[in-house]
């Protein structure tokens, strides 16, 4: 749905992601706002679980004033409810379920008068009737009465408390419930008698007559309500809140046929049993107090589902479930002009899939976010600062960087070593020596490429840089003869499989036939990457690679299909540095072991937050991690690496460019690597100073500064300059054209 806006001569396209109906349809799919199982089983549908919250706290007022939202009679519900929701509690599986009844037993006992101010109370100028002398006709009494009709009472009870005493109430318990009722326009009609014919003549003098089932009335008049005759006591309030419902909409002159009866169901709530531990019961009803009653109330689990949760740090940053920010994305995309407040939250989801993994209906929300980062490149709506440095930082991997050779020898080749563009970035040895192994071991030939798989632009939702970086990798897989591609990265060979033709193998697949060395005996944990999402076989056979290098293996928690991203995709390091460490912070807390990656990514990410990690291959070849490499060294790396395999390889001379002698200050470098400055960036604004002489004095510290616009940032640059060399004191950007 496309809509095309025109304000003070600017021209603005909104475009949404799916019609209301489809967003309904997304959202129905999560459970996390359905009622847990308690509430459920109950026709009243009490919030227990909010009570017990309460009650566990010692708000005794609090509980009680929850349950009188629903219906007064505290008392009368602890004596004489059937006790379904006990039965249905999660705990109950496993022990005692919660003993709802001895929780409102303590609210009716603790938790103070129900009457209500009068001020409070509505007054409408339509009367009520209600006929009846039971539990059905009192409740009908509140329900019309809070809602501000004058009603009066047909009856053969002699007092309000009859119909409670009548349920084994004590005189103090019933007057105790019928606080609730104090202030309504409540009149008693004694009568000897109820017959059809009387109820006709009364139902001339009101706007409208609620009957009790009890009466067993056969004919009816036309302002007249009444439903099916209940025994248990939470059915008869059930029913008469129904009933009373209707004779409302009747008097507001709306239908009144399209009240739902009263239900219970079983609850498609999924509760999360982390902490799920068989317990006795806490409290007695014959003998409760407030101790016994906070007690009991404090084992409720309070049902909820946290399954997308519980490993997501974007989630928990964003204090959002999947359903809400759906429809916080859909409000989104439908603002033509002002503030995008939801921008952020849809960048910062790396897309990793680990959300639909863990619920258990397959909530897809990374699929609403990947279709909101299209619209908002679509409709221009994207902010270009989001991702432009990842997609610059692509097109040098696939420009300056790339790489495409046969091996030796070879013209074509039967395989094709793709390391990916993160393992050149940060463990270029690795790559080196993973390569010289297989052109050793393999016959055939092994091709190689340096360079990215497109995934970069995928994630920006730049499909046609994707579309042309495929193209550019299936032009030399075709000029090299069609061979199968060893990927070592498991996005990376995601994405040639979903999006292309080619055939390919993991590089762990390939050592394990070709034979690996015990190199450890040591425990590791396995982080199991996003790239891997749902292929178990790829999960499993990383386990037995490791296992292969003698390693004992010690399984995290949320691991395999429900393991957490390291923070990198989705490009969320580029769009939110605070989320994407915090995801990498949660996905290392998870052992105390060492985590052994079989992405570059994760490695690089985990190596940031301060873990003990390292990559498979790193393993493999014994090559130590090293420190990790800030974005001008990741940079550094792949043209080093590429130099120096094109001339220890192919035995080709390269010509590096000549770099001007830069040194940079104490804590300059960490600075610039925060705010995403390249050190090149950094040359070329002082290559432009050394042409313009053009530069400002800060005259209190003594440094010269320049700067110069590269692409759509203009790159600032504070100096001092000596014969020998440039001494960068700092440096900052922003997206402005300086005149």
């Amino acid at each position: 749905m496309e809509k095309e806006s025109t304000f003070v001569g600017k021209h603005y396209l909104m475009k949404q992601a799916f019609d209301q109906e489809e967003l309904h349809r997304r959202e129905a799919v999560c459970t996390r706002d359905e009622l847990p199982q308690c509430s459920a089983s109950c026709p009243l549908h009490l919030d227990m679980r909010a009570v017990c919250a309460f009650v566990a706290k010692g708000n005794f007022s609090k509980g009680a004033n929850l349950i009188r939202q629903t219906t007064p009679f505290l008392h009368l519900l602890s004596g004489n409810c059937h006790g379904e929701c006990q039965k249905k509690c999660i705990l109950a599986e496993c022990g005692d379920g919660i003993s709802v009844r001895s929780i409102e037993k303590a609210c009716a006992l603790y938790g103070g008068s129900g009457a209500v101010n009068r001020f409070m109370i509505p007054k409408k100028n339509k009367k009520a009737a209600v006929a009846g002398d039971d539990l059905f006709a009192l409740a009908c009494l509140w329900e019309l009465g809070k809602k501000g009709y004058e009603v009066q009472w047909y009856t053969r009870c002699a007092s309000l408390q009859e119909p409670l005493i009548a349920w084994n109430l004590t005189q103090e318990e019933a007057s105790s419930d019928l606080t609730a009722l104090t202030g309504f326009r409540i009149s008693l009609k004694k009568q000897e008698s109820i017959s059809e014919e009387s109820i006709m003549e009364w139902a001339k003098s009101v706007d409208v007559v609620c009957i009790s089932p009890e009466l067993d009335i056969r004919h009816f008049p036309t302002n007249g309500f009444t439903e099916k005759s209940q025994k248990k006591a939470a059915w008869i309030l059930a029913e008469a809140k129904r009933v009373s419902l209707r004779a409302d909409r009747f008097l507001q002159g709306v239908s009144a046929d399209d009240v739902k009866e009263p239900e219970t169901y079983e609850s498609r709530l999924f509760v999360t049993k982390d902490r799920v531990k068989g317990s006795k019961a806490q409290a007695d009803i014959e003998h409760i107090n407030k101790d016994s009653a906070m007690a009991e109330a404090a084992r409720c689990i309070q049902c909820q589902c946290l399954e997308c949760i519980k490993g997501c740090a974007y989630l928990q940053h964003y204090k959002r479930n999947p359903k809400a920010a759906i429809r916080e994305i859909y409000n989104n995309l439908s603002i033509v002009m002002g503030n995008h407040m939801a921008n952020g939250m849809i960048n910062a989801c790396d897309q990793c899939g680990q959300c639909k993994a863990a619920c258990p209906n397959g909530f897809d929300y990374p699929d609403v976010c990947q279709i909101a980062r299209h619209i908002m490149v679509e409709t221009k709506k994207m902010p270009p600062s989001t991702h432009e440095f990842a997609l610059l930082d692509q097109q040098f991997s696939n420009g300056e960087a790339f790489l495409a050779k046969a091996q030796p020898g070879f013209t074509s080749c039967q395989y094709l070593f793709f390391p990916g563009c993160q393992a050149t970035a940060v463990s270029p040895d690795t790559v080196e020596a993973a390569y010289r192994d297989l052109c050793g071991r393999l016959e055939g030939g092994v091709g190689l490429i340096l360079g990215c798989c497109g995934a970069i632009s995928k994630w920006a939702a730049r499909e046609d840089i994707f579309a042309e970086t495929l193209g550019r990798f299936l032009k030399v897989w075709q000029e090299f003869g069609k061979p199968v591609v060893i990927c070592a990265c498991p996005t990376c060979k995601k994405i040639l499989d979903e999006h292309t033709e080619v055939l390919t193998v993991g590089i762990w697949n390939i050592l394990m036939e070709l034979g690996v060395n015990k190199v450890t005996d040591q425990v590791v944990a396995v982080h199991d990457a996003c790239g891997a999402r749902g292929d178990g076989d790829m999960q499993s056979q990383i386990r037995e690679f490791v296992q292969a290098l003698g390693c004992q293996v010690e399984e995290m928690p949320l691991t395999g299909d429900i393991s957490p991203c390291c923070g990198f995709g989705g490009l969320v390091r580029y769009a939110n540095p605070e989320v994407s460490g915090k995801k990498a912070e949660l996905a290392v807390r998870r052992t105390e072991h060492k985590i052994l990656t079989y992405c570059m990514a994760c490695r690089d990410q985990f190596s940031r937050a301060g873990a003990d990690t390292c990559h498979i291959l790193e393993l493999t070849y014994g090559i130590e991690p090293g420190q990790v490499p800030d974005i001008s060294g990741r940079r550094a790396n792949r043209l080093r690496l590429r130099e120096r395999l094109l001339k220890d390889i192919w035995k080709e001379e390269t010509q590096m460019d000549t770099k001007l002698p830069i040194i940079y200050g104490e804590g300059v470098e960490e600075l610039m690597d925060d705010r995403m400055i390249l050190k090149s960036d950094v040359e070329a604004v002082l290559k432009a100073y050394k042409e313009s002489g053009e530069a400002v004095e800060d005259q209190e510290k003594g440094w010269l500064i320049t700067n110069c616009r590269i692409g759509n940032v203009t790159f600032w640059v504070k100096f001092t300059q000596t014969e020998e060399a440039f001494m960068v004191h700092g440096a900052y950007s922003h997206r402005m054209t300086v005149e």
